[in-house]
């Protein structure tokens, strides 16, 4: 049962959104992200083929309209009423 939704900032190729997928509590997945952001369209590219159900934005985080990440976050809370929402931001490169 999916417990945790992660926005991943900063996500690069995609390890730390791997883990999160990988995470599991009694033998079901417990995470799932949910949506990433990254300046670099190479890194985006890589993270969709790795992670095609999460929602890609190539974009700068300073200046990210946050309306379509907020309301994908809301049609994601439908789906998964009890998950928290978990906003990782990795290092900057």
């Amino acid at each position: 049962m999916i417990k945790l939704l992660y926005i991943d900032l900063f996500c690069g190729a995609g390890g730390t959104s791997t883990g999160v997928e990988n995470a599991r509590y009694a033998d079901e997945q417990c995470a799932k992200v949910v949506a990433c952001v990254n300046h670099d369209a190479n890194a985006i590219a890589s993270h969709a083929a790795n992670h095609p159900d999460a929602l890609h934005f190539t974009e700068d985080i300073r200046t990210l309209e946050l309306s379509p990440l907020v309301a994908h976050v809301e049609r994601m809370k439908k789906i998964y009423p009890d998950a928290l929402v978990v906003l990782w931001a990795s290092l900057e490169c």
